[in-house]
């Protein structure tokens, strides 16, 4: 053999060596960040002793002899599986960012100052209920003795970007709640693009397009305001937030819906629930079944916050949706040249002015000076670094905000007194301490009742509505109060036997404003639809329901294209097929047929085809971007003729069908360009994927299918009860999460839970992605296939099957 070879050989043999070596190791390295699921655990911060039993799917059952043991045991579960999450989770509220990412992270840091969740929190931390404050310390005890047992052996994100995770405080879990309000909350966007719209085109002809709106709803914009600059700033720092908590979409809705046994096969109420949130790896909930002296409860919680979000206890279950509930206002203020001052009612008010420093890392800290009115902070100071909109030099004039998350509420005694309630009055009774983010909150009862309660705090305006910003030097523009809590909405035993929600106007005669933004009516009736179809319901009826795909919102949308092409002899062969398709069609959204694509990218070129010409890019991307907002408008403008079909960049005079059918035509266009001609290869599921992303996707391209889930095609869209929304906005380039494909699945049921009174040791539920946040584990995907193909997993509540089943076993033990 010559020389040469055996060099090569042993050269060779040394690599393969090394990469075996390095590859052990590093395995051994990150697998040893993996949750122990079995064992012995001592510590000195319980009463008791505690037992974690976990099922196949690592489902956690909590036996433990007390409260705050219980809650111990949930902090020790959730910083297992989610600390990573919890962590970014609660600095952003703190607004302390910047100390692990670095520079680019100072302007959310500056948003979060100035919102000031953290010190909205600590100011009125002596108002929190007593035995809240007693299950947050037992929380952050369970929290702390993870971080303390594991130190050197966290999840990898933490090894990435070079830190360690620092003791977990009764004020954080304080932080989570408020930040899902912040999520929820959709007025940062409207008030800002509405009043930018009005500027532009005046109050007449955007009531032709707006939903939901009336002249009282539109005010004079201040002239000379820089309105577009200011909206840009704000909206684009927050997208750029947005983008790295992986807070895709904007339907931030949900479906659930009750029968009584009137309408039950099984005799007894059931209840479902499928929260629609932004899709994440890991996703937002884990699930557990808790089990102690008075606190016996099931369903999914929200890591970093101790007790059940949605589930059911041995009297009681319950659900969400989102009320739409508008909780912020912004405000023009006039401030003396000083910037000390504000201009109100006639005089200058002084400014609260406050300093805080945020540190940076790899950089010096930074000062910023955070000023607020009577009402809230003005937030026209948050100004992104020129990595997001290079304007730092301008002056702007000042907007304040009043946001619902800068007074006091107590949505955790809220839900540990909806987790013991035993009949409705106490339910009611524990809703009305909730007031953030506005909740529809569905109940059913061990009895056979069932009832809804709405839970939120709604500002009393001076007019019916503030959709836009308003003057700020007149106090009459201020919130008047908040509804009394015996006129909020409360429904007992409905004559219909059944009650349901999806994020609709459920009662228009409401006295008070809620909001504009309701989702379209798509989702509410193919529901309500459902549930009088048949006599009686079973759980697997619901788990059907709860897949559907067919749109009531197609249904009045196609009409008008077959009426566009009635009088118009069609030569084209995809043309005139594809006009066939949507005149058979049954509406169902099939990730599998090529009506649902044909129709689909329709309404893209429908709605540039309308709306574009007049607004620009910039706005007309910006109007898109609340995805219920551009698809109610498009209805509104259907029943109509509107001057708005009129493309202003041409000589003659557009109307309603010339776009309808200019739009087909598009569509068909791009999908030959696609696809090629033949419309037998157009099924919806090729364009229409979803993919489960991590914090980091996007960093680095070839870690991405290693550390995201997916992606898969999937069927649907925003109108369906099995919301897969998909982005009408373009790909926002600045920002990985916001960069998307076209039809992208970005939100949707981020879980699926059913109860039936019937079978009360046993709930119906499964989870997006799987339990763990942990890349290595094996509980990081595994119910993800479920999900997609609509099974739902049965978890046992009682004691007995987990121990039979030789369940894993986790002890901790009071320490002597």
């Amino acid at each position: 053999m010559p020389k040469w070879l055996k060099i090569l050989i042993g050269v060779f043999s040394s690599l393969i060596a090394i990469t075996i070596f390095a590859a052990i190791f590093f395995y051994n390295m990150l697998s040893s960040s993996l949750p122990e699921y079995e064992g012995t655990l001592q510590s000195d911060k319980i009463i008791s002793d505690i037992e974690i039993y976990r099922d196949s799917f690592a489902i956690p059952y909590i036996k433990a002899d007390n409260d705050e043991d219980v809650a111990f045991a949930l902090g020790y579960l959730h910083a297992q599986e989610r600390l990573f999450i919890m962590d970014l989770i609660r600095r952003a509220g703190e607004g302390r960012l910047a100390e692990i990412l670095g520079e680019k992270a100072l302007p959310f840091d500056k948003m979060f100052r100035t919102v000031g969740i953290k010190k909205t929190i600590f100011e009125n931390y002596n108002k929190y209920d007593s035995q809240v404050i007693k299950i947050l310390s037992a929380y952050s005890n369970g929290v702390n003795q993870y971080i303390e047992d594991n130190k050197g052996k966290y999840s990898i994100e933490f090894d990435v970007l070079g830190y360690q995770p620092e003791k977990w405080k009764p004020l954080h879990s304080l932080i989570v709640i408020r930040m899902m309000g912040w999520e929820l909350n959709l007025s940062w966007w409207v008030d800002f693009t509405y009043a930018e719209l009005i500027e532009k085109f005046g109050k007449d002809k955007l009531l032709e397009i707006l939903p939901d709106i009336t002249e009282s709803n539109l005010q004079k914009i201040p002239p000379s305001k820089n309105l577009k600059l200011l909206a840009d700033n704000f909206i684009r720092t927050n997208l750029a937030f947005r983008n790295l908590m992986g807070w895709r979409g904007t339907q931030v809705g949900s479906n659930n819906w009750v029968v009584n046994a009137n309408k039950s096969l099984s005799g007894k109420p059931i209840i479902a629930n499928d929260p629609h949130l932004a899709f994440s790896a890991p996703g937002k909930w884990y699930a557990v079944v808790i089990n102690s002296k008075h606190w016996k409860a099931a369903g999914v919680t929200l890591p970093g916050v101790p007790g059940i979000v949605i589930g059911k206890n041995e009297n009681i279950s319950w659900a969400l949706t989102n009320l739409m509930n508008d909780d912020a206002d912004y405000y023009y203020e006039k401030l003396d040249s000083s910037g000390q001052n504000y201009f109100l009612d006639g005089k200058w008010q002084p400014l609260d002015i406050i300093k805080e420093t945020i540190k940076i890392k790899n950089r010096k800290e930074e000062v910023i000076e955070i000023r607020k009115t009577h009402r809230g902070p003005i937030i026209s100071d948050i100004h992104p670094f020129s990595f997001i909109y290079n304007e730092s030099n301008k002056k702007y004039s000042a907007i304040s905000m009043r946001w619902l998350g800068n007074l006091f509420s107590d949505e955790m005694l809220a839900f540990l007194k909806i987790n013991k309630s035993k009949n409705f009055y106490e339910f009611r009774d524990a809703v009305s301490y909730f007031a953030l983010p506005g909740q529809n909150f569905l109940y059913a009862d061990i009895q056979g009742n069932i009832g809804y309660v709405m839970g939120a705090k709604i500002p009393v305006r001076s007019q019916s509505a503030s959709t836009i910003i308003s003057d700020g030097t007149n106090s009459a523009n201020d919130w008047k109060g908040f509804v009394p809590k015996d006129e909020m909405a409360v429904v007992f035993n409905p004559s219909d036997n059944f009650f349901a929600t999806a994020n609709n106007n459920l009662f228009p005669n409401f006295k008070y404003h809620i909001s504009n933004l309701w989702e379209p009516s798509s989702r509410i009736d193919r529901i309500n639809f459902l549930l009088r179809q048949k006599e009686k319901h079973s759980v697997k009826d619901f788990q059907n329901y709860q897949m559907d795909q067919t749109s009531e919102y197609a249904k009045q949308v196609v009409p008008h294209i077959l009426e566009a092409f009635s009088t118009t002899k069609v030569k084209d062969k995809n043309l005139e097929e594809s006009i066939e398709l949507l005149e058979k069609w049954d509406y169902q959204m099939s990730a599998y047929n090529q009506v649902t694509t044909i129709y689909q990218v329709f309404l893209k070129y429908l709605l540039r085809n309308i709306y574009l010409d007049e607004m620009g890019e910039d706005l007309f991307n910006k109007f898109l971007f609340i995805v219920n907002v551009p698809y109610r408008s498009l209805l509104k403008v259907l029943q109509s003729d509107s001057r708005w079909f009129d493309d202003i960049n041409t000589s003659q005079v557009e109307n309603k069908n010339f776009i309808i059918r200019k739009s087909l035509s598009d569509a068909l266009t791009y999908l030959e360009k696609k696809f090629g001609k033949d419309l037998s290869s157009w099924q919806w599921g090729r364009i229409h994927k979803v993919t489960f992303k991590h914090p980091f996707s996007g960093a680095f391209d070839p870690i991405d299918n290693f550390i995201n889930i997916g992606p898969f095609e999937i069927g649907g869209d925003g109108t369906t009860i099995f919301n897969t929304e998909y982005p009408f906005a373009k790909s926002i380039e600045e920002f990985s999460a916001f960069r998307h494909e076209e039809f992208e699945n970005v939100l949707g049921p981020s879980m699926r839970f059913i109860f039936d009174f019937a079978n009360p040791d046993e709930i119906f539920l499964t989870l997006i992605t799987g339990q763990s946040g942990n890349l290595f584990s094996e509980h990081y995907s595994d119910m993800s296939e479920l999900w997609l193909e609509g099974k739902i997993t049965r978890i046992k509540t009682d004691r007995q099957s987990f121990e039979s089943n030789n369940k894993k076993l986790l002890r901790i033990i009071r320490a002597k």
